[in-house]
């Protein structure tokens, strides 16, 4: 067994790292145990956004219902206070290693310096210098100083337990194929989300499969609303190698952008730009399921009135500023960048909103076990608001990471139990690659949970689920040890089944229509009838225990 830790924080993105950090500076032994390099991830490629409480002409309680509101009132209410109440001190926490807001000319973070994401009915968005990338080289500097163990190129295959409580976790290095246990007396769960699961129709990175829903699922820990999955509006459609590429929420719309559907009739025209993500996906969503859409299967948005109006154009060039729709550029050309023509967008998956269940200070309901960031769920109900995603990896990455280190403090050191060495993952005979199985999970995926779903789908879907699982097994891996490929693929292709089995099961148990969760058969919303969570749990037998609750918002 490799060396032990007090903590040990699962993810090296924006979560991970601030809970590593408040960890550290609670005296703890903390380590971090990524699949890329530490400072990737879904916050490397974000465009820099955090929506930010305290700003002038905002209120706490306009911040709270603004969060509520827009999840459809599923959120938990004391989890959206917690977000809203820590917003501040996070990005001053941020600066102070080095990260950088954009203020106004007189240095002031004033209504001049800050915008309005979609959703927010007042400007609280602060926006990067430096965007994705700038932040996490400000998040890395801060691991480094403060002398935090790094495994990096290494991905987490099992959280370790004894009596009950998670003491460790079972490691994959593979940079040199070699497995090993961390001890842990406080495991941190900093994840992220499963958008690889929709691919190509994803904005996210190659690593957000999931992992951290299945680990812990598999220890125990139960789950909450995993039937929404927000699709972010606007993705680049062709070409082909671009496809399923994020290049705008509906700010992108700006004031007087409008969409039409592919016989040229408009389906949104105006004030897209004040909408919620979920409003503008489901209004797309009807017309790409009767079949009328462009060349690509998208639909048009057509930016060239706000050309027209000063405030239109103002709202391009500050959209510029945050290179929030960069990629436009070489997918579509200079027109388009510039707003001149019009191009064809398709939603894309961006955000889990469900995942694990836990409080404010990440504790789950299995102790040693903490979460934060995208793969805690029961923060932004059934949608997120543009720009929140940034300040809730760092407002409850700091959370979990202080009561990590509490409990670590007050719990004596466990070992994990011997039987846990080599699984035999090398040179594994079978007939099928992993990846096939895991580019068949994805087609499936987006098929009968991507926009639009029906029981019919959802019930071929979990039986699809079974014939993959079943496949997996007779999956074979190279006996390659140095960054064998197929190796990561499989034991991630058993993170993206259970999780998959989790998003279907939960997606046919809630039927109504609610936030990024959208039924064909069940197309109104259930109002207060159905403002309820469900949870999933393992059973004993090993299926999964499914229950539901009324909604703390």
């Amino acid at each position: 067994m490799a060396e032990g830790y007090d903590v040990v924080c699962v993810g090296g993105g924006g979560a991970g790292i601030m809970a590593a950090v408040a960890a550290a500076e609670q005296g703890a032994r903390v380590a971090v145990v990524s699949k890329e390099p530490v400072g990737y991830g879904n916050t490397r490629l974000a465009v820099g956004l955090m929506a930010c409480s305290g700003l002038p002409g905002d209120t706490r309680e306009a911040f709270i219902e603004d969060v509520l509101a827009g999840g459809e009132w599923l959120g938990d209410r004391r989890l959206v206070e917690a977000l809203v109440d820590g917003a501040a001190e996070a990005a001053a926490r941020l600066e102070s290693f080095g990260h950088t807001f954009i203020r106004d000319s007189e240095g002031f973070l004033s209504q001049q310096a800050v915008t309005r994401a979609g959703g927010h009915s007042r400007s609280r968005t602060l926006r990067s210098s430096g965007i994705g990338i700038g932040l996490c080289q400000s998040l890395r500097a801060a691991v480094e100083k403060h002398g935090i163990g790094l495994y990096e190129d290494t991905l987490v295959s099992r959280l370790v337990k004894n009596e009950g409580r998670v003491c460790g976790i079972k490691a994959l290095d593979l940079a040199e194929g070699r497995e090993y246990v961390l001890g842990a007396k406080a495991v941190v769960l900093c994840t992220g989300g499963g958008g690889w699961l929709f691919y190509p129709q994803t904005s996210n990175a190659r690593t957000a499969t999931g992992d951290g829903y299945a680990l812990a699922y598999e220890a125990g820990a139960e789950l909450v609303d995993m039937e929404q999955v927000q699709a972010i509006p606007f993705a680049v459609t062709s070409p082909a190698a671009y496809r399923g590429l994020f290049c705008g929420e509906p700010a992108l719309a700006g004031p007087y952008g409008r969409i039409l559907n592919g016989d040229g009739d408009t389906i949104l025209d105006g004030g897209i730009n004040n909408m919620s993500r979920a409003a503008v996906v489901s209004r797309m969503a009807g017309e790409i399921v009767a079949g009328r859409v462009g060349p690509n299967g998208g639909l048009t948005l057509d930016l060239r009135p706000n050309l027209e109006h000063e405030d239109g154009l103002k709202a391009r060039d500050r959209l510029r500023e945050v290179g929030m729709f960069d990629v436009v550029l070489p997918a579509y050309g200079r027109k388009a960048y510039d707003w001149e023509e019009p191009w064809e967008v398709l939603p894309t998956v961006h955000f889990f909103m469900g995942g694990v269940r836990a409080d404010q200070d990440g504790r789950t309901c299995v102790p040693g076990l903490f979460a934060a960031g995208e793969v805690m769920g029961g923060v932004h109900g059934g949608n997120r608001l543009g720009s929140v995603a940034l300040t809730e990896i760092f407002v409850f990455g700091w959370r979990a990471g202080l009561a990590a280190a509490e409990y670590a403090g007050s719990s004596p050191a466990a070992e994990p139990a011997a039987c846990l060495g080599d699984s035999g993952l090398y040179g594994r005979r079978g007939a099928i690659r992993p990846v096939t199985l895991v580019r068949r999970l994805q087609a499936l995926l987006w098929e009968k949970a991507g926009l639009v779903r029906n029981r019919e789908g959802l019930l071929d879907g979990l039986r699809e689920i079974d014939a993959i699982e079943a496949l997996a097994k007779t999956a074979g891996v190279s006996e390659k040890r140095v960054y064998n490929t197929e190796a990561a693929d499989f034991l991630e292709l058993g993170f993206m089944l259970t999780t998959a089995r989790l998003v279907l099961t939960a997606a046919l148990l809630r039927e109504e229509s609610r936030g990024a969760h959208l039924r064909g058969d069940f197309p109104a919303s259930g109002g207060k009838d159905w403002q309820k969570n469900i949870i999933l749990r393992r059973a004993e037998d090993g299926t999964v225990d499914c229950r539901m609750e009324v909604s703390r918002a």
